[in-house]
């Protein structure tokens, strides 16, 4: 009885080595890197059940606070300004919100030299945000958006 006891443990020790984990066929979901599933939000703009009108709302909401962070206390412009910029902000996984650039006109590098200086204080000021998700992984996601900021002044 022993020897049999002792052939099956040799048997199941010879079998149970050759057992490799790498051989086995796991299938990988697909990822496509190049696009959100869930793009970035706030709060306000979470309840909203339509990806597009969520994207909308965050675009416009964002613009607006960055708009009511802007410090132009100690810039003084010279000649009537109504022009846009295309300010470019990143989103990083945890939700912070940083400056890249801005793509503005001559007249207004003229008028306000220290625009791009301006921008990043008002973007450094925002709140962390939800950022964007890839769904089907569960994957937290840095994301890029380029936001049109109107520049007015009397």
């Amino acid at each position: 009885m022993m020897k049999i006891i002792k052939l099956f443990f040799l048997i199941f020790l010879i079998l149970g080595c050759n057992y490799n984990p790498k051989n086995l066929d796991i299938p990988i979901p697909s990822v496509n890197w190049s696009e959100n599933d869930e793009p970035p939000s706030i709060k306000l703009c979470d309840k909203i059940s339509s990806d597009t009108e969520r994207l909308i709302c965050f675009k416009n909401n964002l613009i607006k606070l960055i708009s009511e962070n802007l410090d132009f206390t100690k810039t003084e412009v010279k000649r009537h300004l109504n022009d846009t910029i295309l300010v470019s902000i990143l989103i990083d996984k945890s939700g912070k919100v940083s400056f890249l650039n801005a793509l503005s006109n001559l007249k207004i590098k003229e008028e306000i030299p220290l625009i791009d200086r301006i921008l990043n204080d008002a973007i450094n000021r925002l709140p962390n945000i939800l950022p964007a998700t890839k769904t089907n992984i569960g994957v937290q996601v840095s994301s890029k958006f380029e936001l049109p900021l109107i520049l007015k002044s009397d």
